[in-house]
């Protein structure tokens, strides 16, 4: 299992790589993570996926009821662009061509530590997507307090 922590900006070369921290590429056992998948995320970034995390998110897929049109629909968008990606020897993965268009992604990037997977993030999107939050005086701490609560107290 995975936890990617942290937020960095990080330049994607002219071959469509960008570079995976050092830190989010490796297990909580400290084994190294070779390969990850990658597909289109929310709010407009691509979401990067462990192997072992891909394989839950599978598991959840496959409970959706094929008998079901919008579950089919959604299965269909969610794997539309899925791409399974090898870590070079420089910690660099490449971005398919689609998600990079799909992102808006260009130059540079926001590779931002989402707990149980990783975002890419146009820097532009990714500072609209957390102003609300935390442009808000007092936004965040009564997010914290709506989303963090202790359950066992």
């Amino acid at each position: 299992m995975s936890s990617f922590l942290g937020t960095d900006t990080h330049a994607i070369d002219h071959k469509g790589r960008i570079s995976i921290p050092a830190s989010m590429r490796r297990t909580e056992t400290g084994r190294a993570i070779t390969r990850f998948v990658l597909n289109m995320g929310f709010d407009g970034c691509v979401h990067v996926y462990s192997k072992d995390e891909w394989k839950r998110m599978m598991e959840r897929l496959r409970k959706i009821p094929i008998s079901n049109p919008t579950g089919r629909a959604f299965r269909r968008a969610f794997l539309t662009d899925a791409k399974e990606v090898q870590v070079d020897a420089q910690g660099r993965v490449p971005i398919p061509p689609a998600l990079v268009r799909r992102a808006s992604l260009d130059k540079e990037a926001v590779v931002h530590g989402a707990e149980d997977h990783i975002e890419i993030w146009n820097p532009h999107r990714f500072r609209a997507a957390i102003a609300p939050i935390m442009d808000v005086e007092g936004q965040y701490e009564r997010l914290a307090a709506e989303h963090l609560k202790d359950e066992s107290a």
